[in-house]
């Protein structure tokens, strides 16, 4: 009997077909095989075509992570290491593995972070040796200069109780004007003059660009600008623009940097204030990673409506930051003057001194939260005999907190609070201010 093609291979023995658990059980197995062999690339475009069904499964998130960190999909591997860590906080290869990760981000402070972590959990000699060439690498990167392009939008809505700083008092107290005005007794003050409160939306976009001259040296460039705009009135929009270019180098452990900064700001719509000044940096590193830091600003304010109103300004600052763990601070000691450069104006010119304190913490592998203490101390050179018969002298306290959750390295949402007291000898001066403000920052 002959047979023809189709009727021998309908009588051949065929396999079963694989169930779906058989089928990704080999795919698994197919990219074991593959991260043995080091082919990271093959193992990544198989791993992303399972990730949908196997997402979340350790054995899966450990070999997607490797693939995709030795094929340079960083931020990808970051999400499954950070998975990893979360589940199994005790696993000293998954913190190093993502450790890694944040390192090849350049994510140095969270990289530093994790290398602590593994070895406060006593991993094995090897691995030790391994942490240890990393935070030496990390180390050197500190002292070092690549080149960098930062580009930051942001975007903020809340409420402020005070957009314009002045004081919830309806008068001003005749103990407090000059001879001529005391005589009309307490002057009320209008609306416009009083605390107003408002709802506000703000955009930010930032720039900065780093570009080596040598391995040690390199010029910065930075732009900056920002608009808020408020519900209750047009009156205090406020818009800026900042341009500054810098010289950066190192000299063993210190970095110097010093920079050319421009600054025009305008209240609704017209301009309020251009300011051109000088900035001196040093920041010394220490052993331990922590860092002192030294800073000066000198510069001249002029406002185009008042042309007997410019300022010449100095500032100085000190700070000490702590070597980047989970928990971090900084304080930092401020000191400065600003002169008047007409008599007429030597009202406005006035002596400060005070310290803010920053303290950030890591919640978790993607939240931070913060927060800061700001206290200044303002001494004016002069009485404003046009108004008043007192010296002005403020103390001003701000306390500010907040959190910020990382949707990965370039898409973030943050949550601020802040409260001010500000005390002046003068009424008109004394007010309270509150803002909470809830926004969006995307960098790339």
């Amino acid at each position: 009997m002959a047979f023809n093609g189709y009727a021998q291979e309908a009588d051949t023995p065929q396999s079963p077909p694989l169930s779906a658990k058989q089928t990704e059980q080999a795919r698994m197995e197919a990219l074991a095989v593959l991260i043995k062999r080091q082919q990271y690339p093959q193992a990544y475009e198989l791993a992303r075509r399972m990730l949908e069904a196997n997402e979340g499964l350790p054995n899966f998130d450990f070999q997607y992570g490797m693939a995709a960190v030795e094929s340079g999909y960083y931020d990808q591997a970051l999400f499954a290491f950070e998975r990893l860590v979360l589940g199994f906080p005790n696993q000293p290869r998954y913190r190093l593995e993502l450790a890694r990760t944040h390192f090849y981000l350049r994510n140095l402070i969270r990289a530093e972070v994790e290398f602590n972590n593994v070895l406060k959990q006593k991993p094995p000699v090897p691995v030790r040796k391994n942490v240890m060439l990393f935070m030496d690498r990390i180390n050197d990167l500190k002292r070092s200069v690549e080149s960098k392009f930062i580009f930051v939008l942001d975007a903020g809505g809340g409420y402020d109780s005070n957009i314009n700083s002045a004081t919830s008092e309806k008068i001003l107290p005749s103990t407090e004007l000059n001879e001529v005005l005391a005589t009309l007794g307490d002057i009320e003050l209008n609306d416009a003059s009083r605390e107003t409160g408002s709802a506000y939306w703000s955009a930010l976009a930032h720039m900065a660009y780093i570009s080596p001259l040598t391995k040690t040296s390199a010029f910065d460039l930075r732009l900056v600008a920002s608009n808020r705009n408020n519900s209750e009135t047009p009156i205090y929009d406020l818009t800026t623009a900042m341009a500054e270019l810098g010289y950066s180098f190192f000299t063993g452990p210190v970095k110097w940097r010093g920079a050319g900064r421009y600054q025009h700001v305008q209240l609704d719509g017209e301009a309020l204030l251009n300011s051109q000044s000088f900035i001196g940096q040093g920041n010394w590193i220490l052993n331990k990673g922590a860092s002192i830091g030294f800073g000066v600003n000198y510069g001249m304010s002029n406002y185009p409506e008042d042309d007997d109103g410019d300022i010449t300004q100095q500032q100085f600052n000190l700070s000490y930051a702590s070597a980047p763990k989970k928990d971090n601070w900084k304080l930092t000691l401020i000191f400065g003057s600003d002169s008047a450069d007409e008599s007429s104006n030597k009202h406005n010119g006035k002596t400060y001194q005070g310290f803010t304190y920053q303290s950030t913490s890591l919640m978790s592998q993607r939240t931070s939260r913060y927060w800061l203490l700001s206290v200044l101390s303002n001494e004016y050179d002069a009485i404003n005999r046009n108004i008043y018969s007192k010296l002005r002298k403020d103390q001003n306290a701000t306390f500010g907190i907040g959190w910020r959750y990382s949707f990965n390295s370039h898409f973030s949402v943050r949550n601020d609070y802040s409260f001010t007291h500000n005390d002046s000898t003068l009424e008109a001066n004394t007010y309270q201010r509150g803002k909470a403000e809830v926004g969006l920052s995307y960098r790339f």
